[in-house]
């Protein structure tokens, strides 16, 4: 049997779309946000997490429920979002529970929060009006600028000796923090399946356009998160790109608060594919229409989703979430939901002035 990867847009979905067309719900208006917590304690949570555009309706429904619960608890004040889905065809809305995925959180999560989040979208792949994934990023602090650009487009295998080009991008928002000044985040979806020359080809493009930005908007505090599926257990050309976002001058969230705190060193996390509170891919018993069709085999638990900053600022917090366990890892964190086939990356950052 093929193996199809779940990441990219399924032919059997396209082909179901272009028979039974459909029409978009109406879009809902951002809603004014603010953060003046951030302003009083210094203290910055973010959220960095894969949504698995092909989640079936009922458990996406369950997971906005379940993230935005996470979310006001914990006081996330940005959530970076990677595979939102979008399409206008009414027969994919039904399978997918959605037409707007990173929309419909936002609707959840306001209901739920006193503080609204605003919300930007950078489209990423797929067929416009049909299927079509993005980067997402939901704030309650004011977004006064934000931008995307695409990486270079590289090759992606899709089936077994079939591989397709695919553009990923990078998005960054620049938030307006009293009493700290500028804060930019950016949010990437690096390529999936694909050779190690092409993730270091969009790491090298991700790092350049953040430096033009820097040049012509410096901020005061940098974050940079997402999916880079960047698998450190896969030995040194891995690592070495990897490195190379750390000589930019970027610190490992995660990694730096879990040496700092508990002595431990970066490669033992998540280490040689062994499932542990430390890997974000391979420790959900979610799984999409696409490999639930196929039957493939879940995951390798790995540790391929980050939170990067760079400066001086701290980590106060950080840890993996939304990882319970399956039926191949046993538990993990077994009262804890699974929202995605990925765990989520939570931080608290203490901003300095």
């Amino acid at each position: 049997m093929m193996r199809m990867d779940r990441r990219h847009l399924s032919m059997g979905l396209l082909a179901l779309a272009l028979v039974v067309p459909g029409c978009a719900t109406p879009r809902v208006q951002p809603l004014p946000a603010d953060c003046p917590d951030i302003a009083e304690t210094g203290r910055l949570n973010v959220l960095t997490l894969n949504g698995l555009y092909d989640a079936p309706a009922a458990i996406r429904a369950k997971s906005w429920t379940d993230i935005a619960q996470f979310a006001v608890a914990n006081h996330v004040h940005v959530l970076l979002l990677q595979e939102a889905v979008l399409t206008d065809v009414d027969r994919l809305q039904a399978l997918l529970g959605t037409a707007d995925s990173a929309r419909d959180l936002q609707r959840v999560l306001n209901e739920r929060s006193a503080d609204p989040y605003e919300l930007r979208v950078a489209w990423e792949t797929g067929v416009p009006f049909v299927l079509t994934t993005a980067n997402a990023m939901l704030s309650r602090c004011n977004i006064t600028r934000h931008f995307a650009s695409f990486l270079p487009i590289e090759s992606e295998e899709v089936f077994e000796g079939v591989s397709l080009k695919i553009t990923r991008n990078v998005q960054v928002a620049q938030l307006n923090i009293p009493g700290y000044g500028n804060l930019h985040i950016y949010n990437t979806h690096l390529c999936s399946a694909c050779a190690v020359e092409a993730l270091r080809r969009q790491v090298d493009a991700l790092l350049a356009f953040m430096q033009q930005v820097e040049e012509k908007f410096s901020g005061n505090h940098l974050i940079l998160g997402g999916d880079f599926n960047l698998d450190l257990a896969k030995g040194l050309p891995e690592q070495a790109v990897y490195e190379t976002i750390a000589r930019a001058g970027f610190r490992d969230i995660y990694a730096d608060y879990r040496r700092t705190q508990f002595g431990e060193v970066r490669d033992t996390l998540c280490r040689q594919g062994v499932a542990d509170i430390h890997c974000t891919i391979g420790t959900s018993p979610v799984r999409g229409l696409i490999e639930s069709r196929t039957g493939e085999a879940l995951p390798r638990p790995k540790r391929i989703d980050y939170l990067f900053m760079s400066g001086t600022d701290t980590v106060t917090t950080s840890r993996v979430v939304f990882n319970p366990g399956n039926d191949a890892t046993g538990p993990i964190n077994p009262t804890e939901p699974a929202v995605s086939d990925h765990s989520g990356l939570f931080a608290q950052i203490t901003l300095n002035r």
